[in-house]
């Protein structure tokens, strides 16, 4: 999997392509360990010890793990509706609304990122969010 690192960035992935075998929810989850329901690390976590930060990440992913059929299925939907493009400008609380208003289903903000890296768009992190490489025209359709 080729990954692409802009210097002066915290070594954060982007990926530049999408892969023709899709990694699996356990793999993005091995590739993104701060991945959980929630997104990206934990809810307000300035106001929580370490130890508390740690306790939530470990819930959230444990959660996340759990829904594996749901994320599946979202990924298969972001596929076949939003065309990937190579910037990632659009961010995963965006996306998360445009599917719910289009299918009248509710994914968590995790739930939808792990959708759309297994979907292999490209991706910057933007915490507790993720930018995305969609396309706005296929996301501004859905409204």
């Amino acid at each position: 999997m080729a990954h692409i690192h802009r210097a002066g960035e915290d070594k954060v992935p982007r990926m530049t392509y999408r892969q023709i075998t899709p990694p699996t929810l356990a793999e993005v989850m091995q590739q993104h360990p701060q991945l959980g329901s929630f997104g990206i690390g934990v809810f307000d976590s300035s106001r929580k010890t370490a130890k508390q930060r740690q306790a939530e990440l470990a819930a959230d992913r444990e959660e996340l793990a759990g829904r594996e059929a749901i994320v599946m299925e979202t990924a298969a939907w972001l596929w076949e509706n939003i065309t990937a493009i190579e910037a990632p400008t659009v961010s995963s609380y965006t996306v998360l609304h445009a599917m719910q208003r289009a299918t009248s289903r509710y994914v968590k903000n995790g739930e939808l990122i792990a959708a759309a890296l297994i979907a292999g768009y490209s991706f910057e992190y933007d915490q507790p969010n993720v930018l995305f490489g969609m396309s706005d025209r296929d996301l501004k359709e859905m409204n």
